[in-house]
């Protein structure tokens, strides 16, 4: 049992540290569209990620919390 959870901890560990540098590697992209003054690409994935996630468009469908009427 100790060696199981010693695995699950590692896998949890590792989804941990893929996470975060996807995070990072995503952040490092952002700040290339800044200076390289792509504010309209920069501004288009920022609007897609408020749409995809905000509740405040929850009637679209592209929302992860519209549900047909």
């Amino acid at each position: 049992m100790k060696r199981f959870l010693n695995e699950l901890f590692k896998v949890y560990i590792y989804l941990v540290f893929v996470f975060v540098l996807c995070a990072l590697s995503f952040d490092v992209y952002m700040i290339y569209l800044e200076f390289s003054n792509q504010e309209q690409k920069m501004r288009e994935i920022t609007n897609e990620f408020d749409i995809r996630f905000d509740g405040n468009y929850k009637d679209n469908p592209k929302n992860i919390w519209y549900k047909e009427k």
